[in-house]
């Protein structure tokens, strides 16, 4: 359906997002077949099929240009938007909360209490970050009692958190 010259014509002019059926049958001709996967393998377009009465109609959508490691803005140092939706952010800002409560000796906060300070969905989502910061060997918590606050002990301070009643 679609020349490879046309297709490549389309990819340096379309919005990301924008897409075209380059072909239409059971298979794309094999000169299209193969400008289509070399702008793919660059990461240019994305590519799916959806079945129709005459066959498969064969789709590419356009995706933002990729830039080059050296063009990538560093991730900015020291403070950051809590409540984020980046799991490592969110992760890291429960390990600094702990490590404030640590530091001045003050009692271990409940998942809730996390995920209201973190911007967090719930305690769920708390608890999740804290059984990932174990996982990876940020900290370590001890279970008193269920009467109990946790002792969460920073790994790379060796500060607890202080024992204290929920």
């Amino acid at each position: 359906m679609m020349k490879p010259d046309d297709f490549a014509a389309w990819v340096k002019r379309a919005a990301p997002g924008e897409d075209v059926v380059y072909s239409v049958g059971i298979r794309p001709a094999k000169a299209i077949g193969e400008a289509v996967r070399a702008l793919h393998d660059q990461g240019l377009v994305s590519l799916t099929s959806k079945r129709t009465d005459s066959g498969l109609r064969f789709i590419a959508q356009r995706r933002p240009d990729p830039r080059p490691a050296q063009e990538r803005k560093p991730m900015p140092r020291g403070r950051f938007t809590l409540g984020a939706s980046d799991g490592k952010m969110t992760t890291r800002a429960v390990l600094r909360i702990l490590s404030q409560a640590a530091g001045r000796d003050l009692p271990c906060p409940t998942n809730a209490e996390l995920a209201k300070r973190v911007g967090l969905k719930d305690a769920v989502a708390a608890s999740y970050r804290m059984r990932r910061l174990v996982a990876d060997g940020k900290i370590t918590v001890e279970e008193p009692s269920p009467t109990e606050r946790r002792v969460v002990t920073i790994v790379a301070t060796g500060k607890q958190t202080r024992r204290a009643s929920l």
